[in-house]
């Protein structure tokens, strides 16, 4: 006759698997962490690919990072459709508008792409804008890879240093349901036709360029650690630092190309502060001090 478990040999069995689990489950997330962060340096380096492509057939001009108003204006620091007429709530319901939006850098590469979850940033959270309408005609995708607002139509022979300029990165860890957008924003008040409100980067510009984040609910951090995926203008795509320092500490002034972050929030690691520069930056001067460091497309290191 077979003899059964004991009680004792059942807790045993139970503690043993208990222990494994304990063990096993964080080495599995782990896995899974890095499997995201492995696809999404594969997308963004497609991405900045599908760019200096689009750059080669328009004269090494750089995507547009806005879209443009009816009335001639530019759409600096504004969730963009993607894809174009992916929404039916006004304005964006307007076939004008429609083919402004047509402009933004995340429309204009498709044709290059072919593939709008290419730009979906895995396991973040997603945003929307709301009260919207979708178009039920037109897929609806997350957008989580964001363009460098500085480099908005830049020819991209006046990038000094291809190696450093972040051309796509993340500002947070979140995807925006059916709209893309541009971080940092240039300030183009328009009209288009006019040379001096040209939307473009200028040095000496002193209209106020900051930076631009939609909410300060998602944290910078991804995949593990104070890290992010950058893609320079050369399509070259790494994972970097960011926010690496925690308010109240900050990183310092020497520091203000290597973390595009002076301070974050914690614990949840959100946009709290950055660097400007001012007229020492690259030994410059006539800066008034408006433009984020990180991403200025004349950084030489």
């Amino acid at each position: 006759m077979k003899k059964a478990f004991t009680l004792i040999e059942l807790l045993v069995v139970i503690a043993i698997i208990a222990i494994l689990a304990a063990i096993l489950f964080p080495v599995f997330a782990q896995a899974k962490e890095a499997a995201k962060k492995t696809a999404y340096i594969s997308s963004m380096k497609q991405t900045g690919t599908a760019a200096q492509i689009y750059e080669a057939d328009v004269d090494d001009v750089m995507p547009l990072a806005y879209g443009v108003r009816p009335a001639g204006t530019w759409e600096t620091g504004v969730v963009t459709p993607v894809p174009a007429n992916s929404i039916l709530t006004a304005p964006w319901n307007d076939p004008l508008r429609v083919s402004g939006a047509a402009c933004f850098w995340a429309n204009s590469l498709q044709p290059y792409m072919k593939n709008y979850q290419m730009l979906e940033m895995p396991g973040a959270p997603t945003n929307s804008v709301a009260g919207e309408i979708p178009n039920p005609a037109v897929p609806q995708y997350k957008f989580g890879i964001v363009m460098n607002g500085y480099l908005s139509g830049l020819n991209a022979t006046s990038v000094v240093n291809n190696s450093v300029v972040p051309q796509f990165w993340h500002i947070q860890k979140e995807n925006f349901q059916s709209r893309g957008f541009s971080s940092p924003a240039l300030s183009c008040p328009g009209p288009i036709g006019v040379q001096a409100q040209a939307c473009s980067f200028d040095p000496a510009n002193t209209s106020g360029n900051g930076y631009y984040v939609y909410d300060f609910t998602y944290t910078v951090w991804q995949y593990g650690g104070h890290r992010g995926i950058v893609a320079r203008t050369d399509s070259s795509t790494k994972s970097l630092p960011v926010g690496t320092a925690v308010s109240p500490a900050f990183v310092g002034w020497s520091g203000k190309l290597l973390d595009p972050y002076a301070a974050v929030t914690g614990p949840t690691g959100t946009p709290a502060s950055l660097w400007t520069c001012d007229g020492t930056f690259n030994g410059q001067a006539g800066n008034d001090g408006s433009y984020w460091c990180y991403f200025r497309p004349d950084r030489s290191q």
